[in-house]
């Protein structure tokens, strides 16, 4: 049987059903002795809300730690964060992980939704639309 291992705030995964790369951004108990969960933030700005250990076993691909150092308050103060760049340089270092797991590994590159550089121009040029 796989050993699995835990998500923790700052990781990233990619996220295969929307083709995306998300952000662990906090971790909950679910039980004495049970896995916790996890939710992610998609690049795009979309909270996935809660997956089980379990589920995040099944559908997320681990990528590595991002860096990023968040504590959650709640979806309001996530949002606004998101809105002033908080998680840009998380989002960046997660594609960056991406791309190298594509580069070194066999088999078929995963097919992004977007460029793997257009969140780059997007995460330091967001505020300005005249960009």
């Amino acid at each position: 049987m796989p050993q699995f291992q835990d998500l923790v705030v700052g990781d990233a995964v990619y996220y295969a059903r929307e083709r995306a790369v998300g952000l662990i951004y906090t971790t909950y108990e679910r039980g004495r002795h049970e896995r916790p969960g996890v939710q992610l933030l998609l690049s795009a700005g979309r909270d996935l809300s809660g997956f089980s250990a379990e589920e995040a076993d099944q559908f997320l691909q681990p990528l590595g730690d991002t860096g990023l150092r968040y504590e959650f308050a709640n979806v309001g103060q996530l949002a606004r964060d998101y809105q002033r760049g908080v998680f840009g340089q998380a989002f960046l270092n997660a594609r960056v992980l991406l791309l190298t797991r594509e580069l070194t590994s066999p088999g078929p590159p995963v097919k992004w939704r977007f460029s793997p550089f257009c969140f780059f121009h997007h995460a330091h040029h967001h505020s300005d639309p005249s960009e």
